[in-house]
């Protein structure tokens, strides 16, 4: 039996379910179908409301990982980052759900992996640089963008599945593939088409991951 964890960055606390809440319908659905003796945890990033990653938090886990004792005001968050550490590093596959804002991942993402991003547990310092602690992970990116940014003149504008593919990798994780609905919103003459796509190759990710 595998952990999957399914990692949620799409808000769509204030609106309708949108199309990246149907893919990732679609790959759970397909995923419990042919893989339903794993455990499938949800984290859904705008329900969680991480606090903000700052210099004080990074110096208490900082202290933490070094065996150092805390003082009362430092170890409830710290014990919150240790809990999404530990459930992240407890998982054998992974999935990031989400879309593209301003060019880049939603700020709760993105506050998400600077918890993860912790020196000694994820990777490590040396002479010739980081090198990574993560190892035997199997990766998927579900990913949403209204605009198309495959073409040449466009694709230096990703800062979103391109980020998660660096951090990840900074991470140690090689393993790591993609599902992404591109330019829906662009051309629209297309939108159906390239939605069932996308929705299509969500259920085939669920079946194979």
């Amino acid at each position: 039996m595998s952990r999957l964890l399914f990692i949620e960055a799409n808000d769509s606390t204030h609106q309708s379910k949108g199309i990246s809440s149907q893919m990732n319908e679609t790959f759970l659905s397909s995923y419990r179908t042919h893989h339903s003796e794993d455990e499938i945890v949800v984290l859904n990033l705008f329900e969680e409301r991480l606090p903000f990653f700052d210099l004080k938090l990074a110096t208490s886990a900082a202290k933490l990982f070094r065996g150092e004792s805390l003082d009362a005001e430092e170890s409830v968050p710290v014990e919150k980052l240790q809990d999404y550490l530990t459930g992240f590093l407890d998982s054998d596959k992974i999935v990031f759900s989400f879309p593209m804002w301003n060019l880049t991942v939603p700020a709760p993402l993105h506050n998400y992996m600077d918890y993860l991003a912790q020196a000694g547990q994820t990777f490590r310092y040396t002479s010739e640089g980081s090198v990574g602690l993560v190892t035997g992970k199997h990766v998927l990116l579900l990913h949403s963008r209204g605009g198309d940014y495959s073409t040449p003149d466009k694709v230096s504008s990703d800062h979103a599945v391109r980020y998660m593919i660096d951090i990840l990798r900074f991470f140690g994780i090689d393993d790591v593939e993609s599902v992404i609905l591109e330019g829906h919103q662009q051309y629209t003459d297309r939108a159906d088409e390239l939605i069932k796509n996308a929705l299509s190759a969500c259920e085939k990710a669920g079946q194979r991951f």
